[in-house]
């Protein structure tokens, strides 16, 4: 039974290893044939396949039952001897021999070989001990070996690797293929060697009657397979990330995918997470396994093959190896320098024995990247270069040249001056067709070579600086362009640039002081109206506290003001897109119209990529104003848009607010799966990580896993902060103060939030508020800060006024019910369902929930005399928070109505969970794993401190383990 580890579901399987994924038709088909005997069974599929491991899990179940395996191994040797690996599985034949079993006389020939049945067997005539092998001797050795088998009646034999069995060993097998007693079950392993249908035991076989059996050929795991075994390994959450860079470096191969699984579930218990640190385990191999060696099991899997191999078939692998693209006849021959037959004949056995195989008519590769790098890496250095050499050499004689793959081979050869005008040549090729991977790699590569010239380096630092603007991931880059704005040989003009560039880079990731180097750059390009209205455009985009919006539209129009000065039309579209984001951002009317002006069809890759950051900016200002709807429309044209132009950076921070407006809109299912998934990709100090980290903040709030919440939120604001990102931080000082209202802390909570609302009315951008002022409203009244609260609520009433922001809005008619709710309930009541069915004709239902639940709240107060219409507003808000998993805010509305008596009745006959977790147990053992005392899960679940000490006893007691081991585990 599969059972919940530290990285989720694990099912090792019979062999103790990962899981036994796939192939269950053909364990079904060995196991009915191993049910009764005699019954023959073949098992073909190239090397690490599974062959072993299928075998394994087919007789895990027939060891259960007692029936005898026996198993033998063909090995690769020169002289293998004779009926070795049936002699081999025999010396293990003596504990199920039973005591009035009867041998021959032939059985004696036996007894030099099988000295652990020596006192069984037959004593030998004139024995001489063992003797080379005649043919008569060899006739009586198989004779022996069958009536030894039938001897022991039921027993299952099995041989592995055949292909490597001697002639002696095949006769052998095949006669007990032929001719088997009747308890024997026969299971033969082998890699098909020569052509396809080649008689593994050296003549034609044809099941006899009477006998079962099954032929089985393995093919390589499904992409899907390959991540079920991931998880088994490294949990769901990795394997989501990593699968398909797993299949694709094992090409479904189990070997090579379980190898891989091992060095990186290694690596990965070898690091211990920082404690606080926002990103808890989770930002570790954010690269996965890029750059991972090939593991030791399989280099040596693949040394075997080679050592197989004659001269010009290893000649053809190793060639194979350099090209690393599947190679055509021609280019194996110009890197071999084979003659035609000896290239027919050396690429013949490699693809016999499975070293390589054809990919597509006339191409041939490696089954999967791990097999192709673990034969590179063995070539000896010297050679190596004479084929990347002629690799480049053949290649350069296509039409078109592949120029990255040229460069790559002239690289290889450690000689700057025939590989740098290449490289230069192909990165610019990557950049006119707006491959921003590989233009940015080729650029990372020249900037690091001491040889490049002065005047290719600038424009090398140049073209990096723009593509870094809009990767994703632009860690690398931007470590190396820090190095080119401190260099003073740099010519002045490109510096400047290349300044601004790195500023709208980092500034994209939510780096600490990319402010700076944009206004710094700013001051630099007065010259330059095109740059300076791109410069402007970012600094006045409306995305910073430490400014006013009228200092934000001062800005914008100075931007535009440059860019009418330049005949620019990528600053124009820059200068637009700012406007929108400025705009957009408070609910501006205006932004409509504006985005009806973008050039979306201009052929010019660089403006569609203004128009992409435009619509995905617009798109995250409705998802904060909760415009949800408008917001979803934004992201799908952003995405596309993005697609179409190559903007990597917008590509991603649309999943990101997918992620965002899902948890909004109370899709929480493949939540957690989806934040982890994102801080593993996302570089750890950028806004994309921060956000992600915030929703599983806010999960665990609505949880109640609050001590975790509380400890991640100590380093995530800190994040917040430096990423310069506000609506998200704004939402995560909204939930720390809403973690103190929890904990019954007012006084702290309204220290918490006070501060940022000072900044919001620096700003004067009330529409960003989201979540803040409710929860600034119920602390400060919660501290007797009546007028405070009645100030918040006003100001933001008349902050939101000209604005379109749902959300807003209904959040000051929720302050509104908050504050009448002392003298006015009536009012209070209207209030407060107006602000939840808002929020429910939104589509955010938690917030909807909350409020019904304050309204049920008010009611129970105000109107004793109906618990009735106050019931019926809490069961709402309960079937609400417990269809979400919001387990906290569930556990506080059910206590309420079984404290007022009106708990809705348990259906009759209920269930006794006995040695399983109750819903409400499974709870409080979620809690346990996140080191939440019992005091703390009391709080969060709404229970008495007893009564939350004897569901922990229970939960442990079941589980039959301990707190610390809980902690531990988790």
């Amino acid at each position: 039974m599969p059972v919940t580890g530290r990285r989720g579901v694990f099912d090792p399987g019979a062999s103790g290893g990962p899981a036994f994924v796939g192939r269950r038709e053909e364990l079904r088909l060995i196991t009915d044939s191993l049910r009764t005997g005699p019954a023959v069974v073949f098992v073909e599929g190239g090397a690490g396949s599974g062959k072993s491991r299928l075998v394994v899990e087919a007789l895990a179940g027939i060891a259960r039952e007692g029936m005898p395996v026996l198993r033998g191994w063909c090995h690769p040797l020169r002289e293998p001897p004779p009926f070795g690996p049936v002699i081999d599985a025999l010396r293990k034949a003596a504990p199920h021999l039973s005591a009035d079993a009867e041998l021959s006389p032939v059985s004696a020939v036996l007894a030099p070989y099988l000295h652990e049945l020596a006192e069984r067997l037959p004593e030998r005539r004139n024995d001489t001990g063992p003797r080379e092998s005649t043919a008569v001797e060899r006739q009586h050795l198989v004779r022996a070996v069958h009536e030894l088998l039938g001897a022991l009646a039921a027993v299952v034999l099995v041989v592995e690797d055949v292909h490597w069995a001697d002639e002696a060993t095949r006769e052998l097998l095949l006669l007990l293929a032929r001719n088997p007693p009747q308890g024997l079950r026969l299971i033969v392993t082998y890699r098909q060697q020569g052509p396809q249908g080649a008689n593994v035991l050296g003549a034609p076989y044809r099941r006899p009657v009477g006998v079962k059996g099954a032929d089985i050929t393995l093919t390589p795991l499904t992409e899907e397979q390959v991540h079920d075994l991931a998880v088994s390994a490294i949990g769901p959450t990795l394997a989501d990330v990593l699968a398909r860079q797993l299949f694709e470096r094992s090409g479904g191969l189990p070997l090579a995918a379980e190898a891989d699984l091992a060095a990186l579930a290694g690596r990965l218990d070898a690091e211990t997470p920082h404690a606080g640190h926002p990103g808890q385990a989770h930002g570790r191999d954010r690269h996965g396994l890029q750059g991972a060696a090939v593991p030791r099991a399989l280099q040596e899997t693949v040394n075997i093959w080679i050592t197989t191999l004659d001269t010009a078939a290893t000649a053809v692998a190793q060639a194979a190896a350099v090209l690393d693209t599947p190679a055509t006849d021609e280019q194996l021959a110009a890197l071999t320098r084979l003659d035609d037959d000896e290239l027919e004949k050396g690429l013949a056995a490699a693809l016999e024995t499975g070293v390589l195989h054809e990919t597509s008519p006339g191409r041939y590769g490696f089954p999967h990247v791990l097999a192709r790098q673990a034969v590179y890496d063995k070539i000896l250095g010297p050679q190596r270069r004479r084929l990347h050499r002629r690799a480049a050499q053949a290649l350069d004689r296509q039409e078109p040249p592949p120029l990255a793959q040229i460069a790559h081979h002239t690289r290889q050869l450690g000689d700057p001056g025939l590989w740098i005008p290449r490289a230069v040549s192909a990165a610019d090729r990557a950049i006119e067709l707006g491959d921003d991977d590989d233009a940015g790699d080729l650029l990372l590569q020249l900037l690091d070579e001491p040889a490049l010239p002065p005047d290719r380096r600038a424009v090398a630092a140049l073209a990096l600086s723009r593509i870094a603007t809009r990767r994703a991931a632009p860690s690398a880059s931007i470590k190396m362009l820090r190095r080119f704005v401190a260099d003073p040989a740099m010519p002045a003009p490109i510096r400047s640039e290349i300044r601004l560039n790195l500023g709208r880079a980092r500034w994209n990731q939510g780096h600490e002081g990319a402010a700076t180097d944009v206004q710094r750059a700013a001051d630099e390009l007065k010259d330059n109206p095109g740059l300076t209205a791109i410069a402007l455009t970012t600094l006045g985009a409306g995305t910073r506290l430490d400014t006013t919006l009228a200092q934000d539209l001062a800005i914008m129009e100075r931007a535009a003001a440059a860019s009418s000065a330049s005949t620019d039309k990528v600053a124009a579209a820059s200068v637009l897109a700012g406007r929108i984001t400025l705009r957009d951002s408070i609910g501006d009317p205006l932004a409509r119209d504006l985005i009806d002006q973008l050039p979306v069809q201009s052929q010019d890759r660089d403006i569609r990529r203004e128009c992409a950051r435009a619509l995905y900016n617009a798109a995250d200002g409705a998802l904060w104003r909760a415009d949800d709807e408008r917001s979803r429309a934004l992201l799908s044209e952003a995405e596309r848009t993005a697609r179409k132009a190559g903007y990597q950076w917008v590509e991603a921070a649309c999943d990101a607010s997918r992620l965002e407006l899902d948890y909004a809109d109370g899709h929480w299912d493949d939540l957690d799966a989806r934040i982890e998934a994102l801080t593993l990709e996302a570089d750890e100090h950028s806004a994309l990580h921060a956000e992600a980290l915030l929703i599983r903040t806010l999960l665990d709030l609505a949880r109640g896993q609050w001590p975790r919440a509380r400890k991640q939120l100590s380093g995530l604001l800190r994040l917040l902060h430096s990423t310069n990102t506000p609506q998200p931080l704004l939402a995560g000082i909204a939930a720390a103060g809403r973690l103190d209202l929890a904990a019954g802390d007012l006084d702290t909570a309204w220290n918490t939030v006070r501060e940022s609302l000072d900044a919001v009315r620096h700003k004067g951008v009330w529409t960003w508020a989201t979540d803040l002022l409710p929860t600034a409203v119920q602390a400060a009244l919660g501290c007797g800060l009546r007028k405070e609260a009645q100030q918040l609520t006003n100001d933001a009433q008349t902050g939101i006024k000209g604005y379109y922001a749902p959300g807003a809005a209904a959040e000051v008619l929720w302050c509104q019910g908050l504050l009448s709710a002392e003298n006015n309930p009536g009012s209070a009541m209207e209030h407060l369902d107006h602000a939840s069915t808002r929020f429910q004709v939104i589509g955010r239902t938690y917030q909807a929930a909350r409020i019904t639940e304050q309204a049920g709240l008010l009611t129970l107060d105000a109107f004793p005399d109906t618990p009735g219409r106050a019931a019926r507003k809490l069961q709402e808000a309960l079937d609400t928070f417990t269809g979400l998993g919001a387990t906290a805010d569930a556990a506080r509305c059910q206590q309420t109505l079984r404290d007022t008596g009106q708990q809705r009745p348990e259906p009759r006959g209920r269930r006794s969970y006995g040695r399983e977790l109750s819903p409400r147990e499974r709870h409080v053992a979620e809690l346990l794993t996140t080191g939440a005392t019992n005091q703390d899960i009391a709080k969060a679940l709404s229970l008495s401190p007893r009564t939350a000490e004897r569901h922990v006893a229970n939960v442990l007691k079941k589980l039959h383990t301990t707190r610390n081991h809980m902690i531990s585990d988790h």
